[in-house]
């Protein structure tokens, strides 16, 4: 496909990274000021803690420091994603590597110096320490884990070859990978990549998509050791890092992330993981009917994998410019009230989403949404002008949203926890399927296609993903060898369990091939995420729950404990309860649609 040239797409539709920097050169004359300020920190963080202002003073230059490193790492990856071949924005991400190399240890040096002081005189010290103290008491519990300075700097040092198995894998599908051609009914042609291969699955013509399937999956299978291994050494990887931090498992070191960063690290129980992964394996039926709703659409006898993501929606796909899926999107969030409404208008109107694949631009992802607490969230999109598009942005407005309203506290609280950030997301696609489907007609038989794929693949699938993981990870744990045939067994079952329905043959095992790029853990956030939204619409709908409640709990996702945000949209995560809710509202879905 013939992609126009940036400066051919109307500025409206393009960022305006000028809100972050006016010119690269601020770029580079702020990445020396953090430096220099590391250095400082490094300095304080040697001195004794005399007074409860020199704590404070500390944890100040700390919240600095993270501010300042997310504006020249939101700033550094969106001038690169929006121009991969650029020289300059590619070295700009380099040095913001070797920037966050000299972070680290600094950071190692404060959480030292708390873990240092004496615990009776550090709890009076915290106690005193005001709005600090929640900021405070999550930085002296992950004291707990950090090293000497030596191994401090060493580990920094290694950051880049620890990452080598995710390289590896990426370098599979995107460099190694010879993209099959494949012809399309109307006899063009097309090269299948990682990026597309999702897309030409959609067509309509079930032949073409087996081919399509067929020559994709026939290609990576020959990698198929390779990943294996790459994805074995990334979990041995995690498994020493988590050892040497002193944290129960992999699953315990990845539950502690939020995004942006800025220090702090909520705990997450890993009951919470092992209740949703109960409560999800025992609720499978709806799952598995909407599998068999899916073969009956089709008209086909048995479901095969390339059937998994082609439309059964009657009707052919309408078109759906953006500015009409702007309107659409505004009015499907108006249960969230007005000022909800406002801020997302405001947020369409900054130059804050960069719409439509361009040359060069990066297009292997549909959208994402970066931020920093000061320059607020950018979504990059690449938008089609059809449901599944509009749909994602929404989404990815979920998360811009969260941020406008977490930013508005200090910079040590704009954040969000993994484990909850998908609510907000998952949420805003809800809204506007509902929204689309009581509109009627050919919108409303594609929206309630996306609303089951959306929900069937955050809640499900990725519970199977969750529990795929889980079981290597222990694995590894354990000491086990995890060969190719291991994981292909594993894999292999998870299938038979999630989609009974779907005939793989003997290539179910293989299936999960391309995947890993991401923290091991990294499913569990959208299981949490659909459970979540599907709670929030029901109490939204039923009036427990009101909009300036939710608005409140995305103001507060820094402010409080993971568990304590869940409870405030009337949520028990480590009780089966919300997913049996969860599955039973998708079940709902079904039964409607």
């Amino acid at each position: 496909m013939s992609l126009p040239a940036r400066d051919d797409v109307a500025p409206e539709y393009r960022f305006d990274l000028t809100r972050i920097f006016e010119r690269p050169a601020d770029w580079d004359a702020a990445a020396e000021a953090l430096r220099e300020r590391l250095g400082r920190l490094e300095s304080r963080a040697s001195e004794p803690l005399d007074s409860p202002e020199d704590l404070r003073t500390l944890l100040e230059s700390v919240e600095e420091c993270h501010r300042r490193k997310q504006r020249l790492g939101l700033y550094a990856l969106l001038a690169a994603n929006v121009n991969t071949e650029s020289e300059a924005a590619s070295e700009r991400r380099r040095r913001f590597r070797d920037l966050e190399s000299e972070f680290s240890p600094a950071i190692a040096a404060v959480r030292r110096r708390l873990r240092d002081t004496g615990d009776d005189r550090l709890d009076a010290l915290v106690a005193e320490s005001g709005d600090y103290r929640r900021y405070a008491e999550s930085l002296r519990e992950q004291a707990a884990r950090v090293r000497s300075p030596d191994a401090e700097e060493a580990v920094a040092a290694h950051a880049e070859v620890r990452s080598a198995p995710t390289r590896i894998i990426e370098a599979v599908r995107n460099e190694d990978f010879d993209p099959p051609t494949v012809e399309r009914p109307d006899g063009t042609t097309v090269e299948l990549r990682y990026g597309n291969f999702r897309d030409e699955l959609t067509h309509a013509d079930r032949d073409y998509r087996r081919r399509v399937y067929e020559a994709y999956r026939r290609e990576m299978d020959r990698f198929e050791h390779a990943l294996s291994r790459a994805f074995a050494e990334k979990l041995g990887a995690a498994h020493t890092e988590a050892e040497m931090r002193g944290h129960d498992s992999i699953r315990d070191r990845d539950f502690r992330g939020t995004y942006p960063e800025s220090g702090l690290e909520p705990t997450l129980p890993g009951e919470v993981h092992d209740a949703m992964l109960g409560a999800v394996r025992a609720n499978l039926d709806p799952y598995h009917r909407a599998q068999e709703d899916r073969r009956e659409r089709l008209g086909v006898e048995t479901l095969r994998p390339w059937d998994l993501s082609g439309s059964v929606a009657d009707a052919s796909d309408p078109e759906i410019p953006y500015e009409e899926a702007k309107e659409r999107i505004l009015g499907a969030l108006e249960p969230l009230g007005d000022d909800y409404v406002a801020r997302t208008r405001s947020f369409f109107e900054e130059r804050r989403i960069d719409v439509y694949p361009t040359q060069d631009k990066r297009t292997d992802i549909p959208a994402y949404c970066p931020s920093s607490a000061e320059d607020g969230a950018f979504v990059l999109a690449n938008y089609r002008d059809d449901v599944w598009s509009m749909s994602v942005v929404c989404h990815e407005l979920g998360h811009a949203l969260n941020v406008s309203y977490h930013r508005e506290g200090p910079t040590r609280y704009a954040t969000c926890p993994s484990s909850v950030c998908e609510v907000p997301s998952l949420l805003h696609e809800i809204l506007l399927a509902e929204h689309c489907i009581a509109e009627g007609g050919a919108l409303a038989d594609h929206a309630r296609d996306r609303l089951v794929e959306f929900l069937g693949g955050n809640f499900y699938n990725a519970a199977m993903s969750s529990a795929f993981v889980h079981e290597l990870a222990t694995a590894a744990e354990d000491g086990d060898h995890l060969s190719a045939e291991r994981i292909r067994e594993s894999y292999a079952d998870l299938l038979a369990e999630f989609r009974p329905v779907v005939a793989y043959d003997d290539r179910a095992g293989r299936n999960w091939l391309g995947w890993g790029t991401r923290e091991p853990y990294c499913s569990f956030q959208y299981v949490l995420g659909a459970t979540g939204a599907l709670v929030v619409r029901d109490r939204l709908r039923d009036g427990s729950l009101s909009p300036a409640d939710y608005r409140e709990f995305l103001r507060n996702t820094g402010r409080e404990g993971v568990l304590a945000q869940f409870e405030r949209l009337g949520i028990d995560p480590t009780s089966p309860d919300p997913y049996e809710r969860a599955a039973e509202a998708f079940g709902g879905y079904l039964d409607e649609l």
